[in-house]
């Protein structure tokens, strides 16, 4: 049976319900089904989302920690809280009250932001204004690095890049000794254990079978696997040395193989 809300027309007396009244009934419909409002950013989100971008195409430029036009850094938490030439550009809290609104508007033939380019998108100037409102949360603790103490070299670049694993020649290295050499007999497992070994660790204990089926199935279908699958499994490691290779290939022939993958 399918669920069809009772929203009601009219009033008993006759009258029509207001839209506001329906609009209500409809909100609250949608949310008992599940339909989720499409949630707003807020706080250092807000500002990653919605302001840093700005900043750093419109402002970076010009008002950084090593060209302070104006007196003003912007690439920075500190730069807007200490101002520039004309004082404070955000009044936490009150946005009507910032410089820096104020001249991303054009009020001020003198003072507009961008200098020497069209005024920002209205939408673009509400998020500053709302962002200052919400207290101009700001995560940037140091200005951005606009030139490194040493700048390297194109060579000492490509010198270092060489050596990437991924560009090293293939070699087969003879697996490292280990103290546990019966963890496992794997050549691959060596060089794994070998790295915990130097670190004072040790390999969490082997999964039991059924612990086994859940992992491998949970990995390749996203699902769980059905109770009569674990129980043949479990079975079947009594019996084949093979089971677990066995239930690799039945997942991977499944049609719910990478599925849950895919959703990404």
């Amino acid at each position: 049976m399918k669920f069809r809300p009772r929203i009601p027309a009219a009033t008993s007396d006759g009258g029509t319900y207001p839209l506001r009244v329906l609009a209500a009934a409809l909100w609250a419909t949608s949310s008992t089904l599940g339909v989720a409002a499409p949630v707003e950013p807020t706080g250092f989100d807000f500002f990653e989302t919605r302001i840093r971008p700005v900043l750093v195409e419109q402002c970076y430029d010009c008002h950084n920690a090593e060209k302070k036009k104006g007196g003003l850094a912007l690439d920075h938490r500190a730069g807007w809280e200490r101002g520039g030439d004309s004082g404070a550009v955000i009044v936490v809290g009150k946005p009507e009250e910032s410089l820096l609104i104020e001249s991303l508007r054009h009020t001020d033939p003198d003072l507009k932001m961008p200098k020497k380019a069209p005024k920002l998108d209205e939408r673009v100037i509400a998020d500053f204004a709302r962002w200052i409102a919400m207290g101009a949360p700001d995560p940037r603790e140091a200005p951005v690095a606009k030139a490194a103490e040493h700048q390297r070299t194109w060579a000492e670049t490509l010198a270092e890049r060489k050596q990437w694993w991924c560009f090293q020649p293939v070699a087969n290295p003879p697996p490292p000794t280990v103290r546990a050499a019966e963890w496992s007999a794997h050549p691959v497992d060596r060089f794994i254990l070998a790295k915990l070994e130097a670190k004072g660790l040790t390999p969490a204990p082997m999964a039991d079978a059924v612990t086994l089926a859940r992992r491998l199935t949970f990995a390749l279908t996203g699902l769980p696997p059905t109770p009569e699958e674990v129980a043949a499994f479990v079975a079947e490691t009594r019996g084949s040395p093979e089971s677990y290779e066995n239930l690799v290939d039945r997942l991977l022939a499944s049609p719910r193989f990478g599925e849950r993958w895919g959703r990404h």
